[in-house]
């Protein structure tokens, strides 16, 4: 059936097919009305198919009508492509598609509910069951537990297992029905080596296995009442194909996944923070990371995923200030006329970890759901209703999670959900021993793109990037180092070259605790020391009345430069 887009004009943008014939004019009794293009007559021209191709005719309209740029008198056979004026708008003609609406229903047609037509009992039954389930699966984890689920139902066993791995080591990946399985030897070695299936009076080993390659996993039921038949062997098989094709599909879609990272600094306070994201990488409770914007607080929940138990599976990030799509993105979306459905971001995480970024941007009613599904370990299914996820929970915060509980930016229900380990990412004024390498580091990332080499500081502009106060923290510095990397690639990078603010100090310095006075005192007599002993640490260190070792460790602490005087 031929189609006509408007390419301009008050309409833009509107298509209509075109079935037998069609008016087009600003009547509404057109049947392509156009009322807001004044320049139109009210019934301008016709449109008609005859022997398969488009005709077009004018209807004696006021302004006329054009093909290609050329006005027509009479009667004209439209072809694809052709452009067609009429008043302010211009028409394409579309060939026809591969797809119409047509006629009206045949005569000896009927109707039925799909429920009716779906088969409910029998092998189609099964079969379609575990098809719709891993089609629906959103990661790795979920579609051997689905698998595995489905496996239990239509065999009517006592357990099922879906296992990865190999010969010499098979790696548990979900059970159903009993706490844990035992699988024979040999008919494990059967399944990975020989893609064979073995089966026993009481159990069935399958491969995991997709086209084209060979086994990576295996299918395990077992049933104690009644043998296993001819008849549940062929479904095992199927079941353990379909298994496979639907791992290989998920991790086609998910990709490569994310690389491990690592978070730069040496500072005393940032390498406190290493060694607790250490520690919580290892633990299944959640984590609030929270800090100044710019610290870090993303890096450092990647850093906590790539180091985990859950490192191969999905990380999902949800940012709860995008208030618009946020509850479609957290909770998902049922389909409808048009519009598929939308796998929430808890099922998605499922296996892997969920990232929430700003959590107390969360919508009170928002929180109080999530908090419900987080107390129940379930997550809304597609086709209704919830169904159990397995995932570890991060999220990231202004403010230490207690005060915004007690400000009541963050829900009660949903902050006891998030009871866990808490990680304050310290603001860059508090680290300023990592400011220099991390400007270099950053400044080489920049002059890569320039192809030459990074700036190199002075010791006057070094001291100014340590002055700083940085109120927007590590990733100011990283946007300056790129910046000041391409304009200075390769060159010294002196005083003059810093922007206004940095080399000012800062325009609104915050009054300073008692320990930040100490430390600047200890700072600055430390320096002196140095200066006047000419760089030789161990004179400063004899001045200072502090042994050899400990004046090191400061100098990395504050990230001074020692400068030796020449003789």
């Amino acid at each position: 059936m031929p189609a006509l887009l408007l390419l301009s004009g008050p309409s833009a943008g509107l298509r209509y097919d075109v079935q037998a014939e069609a008016t087009i004019g600003r009547s509404p009794s057109c049947e392509i009305p156009l009322p807001e293009d004044d320049q139109m007559s009210r019934r301008h021209a016709h449109f008609f198919v005859q022997d398969g191709q488009v005709h077009l005719r004018d209807l004696s309209s006021r302004n006329g009508t054009s093909v290609n740029g050329e006005r027509i008198a009479g009667e004209v056979v439209l072809f694809p492509g052709d452009r067609v004026q009429v008043g302010k708008t211009t028409v394409l003609v579309e060939p026809p598609g591969a797809a119409a609406l047509v006629g009206s229903i045949p005569s000896d047609a009927s109707q039925r509910p799909v429920e009716e037509v779906l088969p409910h009992v029998g092998l189609e039954a099964a079969l379609f069951s575990a098809g719709a389930a891993l089609l629906g699966a959103t990661s790795e984890a979920m579609v051997l537990r689905r698998v595995a689920e489905e496996s239990l139902h239509a065999l009517h066993a006592d357990a099922a297992a879906a296992l990865l791995g190999d010969i010499k080591g098979l790696l548990t990946a979900a059970v159903v029905g009993a706490s844990s399985v035992e699988v024979p030897r040999d008919m494990a070695r059967a399944a990975l080596e020989h893609s064979e299936q073995g089966r026993s009076a009481t159990a069935l080993c399958s491969p995991l296995v997709a086209s084209g390659g060979l086994p990576f996993g295996v299918l395990y039921v077992e049933r104690s009442e009644e043998p296993f038949s001819d008849a549940d062997g062929r479904l095992a098989a199927m079941l353990g194909r379909l298994g496979g094709e639907a791992f290989a599909a998920v991790r086609s879609r998910a990709g490569a996944h994310p690389p491990r990272v690592d978070m730069g600094g040496n500072s005393r306070p940032f390498r406190k923070v290493v060694e607790q994201a250490r520690r919580a990488a290892a633990s299944a409770a959640p984590v609030v990371l929270s800090g100044e914007p710019g610290t870090g607080k993303s890096l450092g929940a990647l850093y906590i995923h790539s180091r985990s138990p859950r490192a191969l599976g999905p990380l999902v990030r949800v940012d709860c200030r995008d208030s618009a799509s946020l509850a479609e993105v957290l909770f998902g979306r049922s389909s409808g006329p048009g519009l598929p459905p939308v796998s929430s971001a808890l099922l998605r995480a499922d296996g892997g970890t969920l990232l929430l970024q700003h959590v107390e941007q969360l919508p009170r009613a928002l929180a109080e759901r999530l908090a419900r599904l987080l107390a129940r370990k379930t997550a809304p299914a597609r086709q209704g209703g919830e169904e159990p996820v397995d995932f570890r929970l991060i999220v990231t915060t202004s403010a230490p999670l207690s005060e915004l509980t007690a400000r009541g930016e963050v829900d009660a229900s949903l902050a006891r959900q998030l009871a866990g380990l808490e990680l304050r990412m310290p603001p860059l004024r508090e680290r300023r021993a990592d400011i220099p390498p991390l400007f270099e580091l950053f400044a080489a990332r920049g002059a890569r793109v320039a192809r030459k080499g990074p700036p190199v500081l002075t010791p006057e502009s070094r001291q100014l990037l340590m002055d700083y106060e940085w109120p927007h923290n590590v990733r100011e510095l990283e946007l300056l180092s790129e910046r000041l990397a391409l304009v200075h690639a390769g060159a010294q990078l002196h005083a003059l070259s810093l922007p206004p603010e940095i080399r000012a100090g800062s325009a609104t310095p915050k009054p300073l605790t008692l320990q930040e006075r100490v430390s600047r005192m200890e700072r600055d007599a430390i320096a002196e020391a140095l200066r006047t002993a000419g760089g030789k640490k161990i004179v400063a260190a004899r001045m200072l009345g502090i042994s050899r070792p400990t004046l090191d460790k400061k100098i990395e602490d504050y990230g001074l430069t020692v400068a030796r005087r020449r003789a």
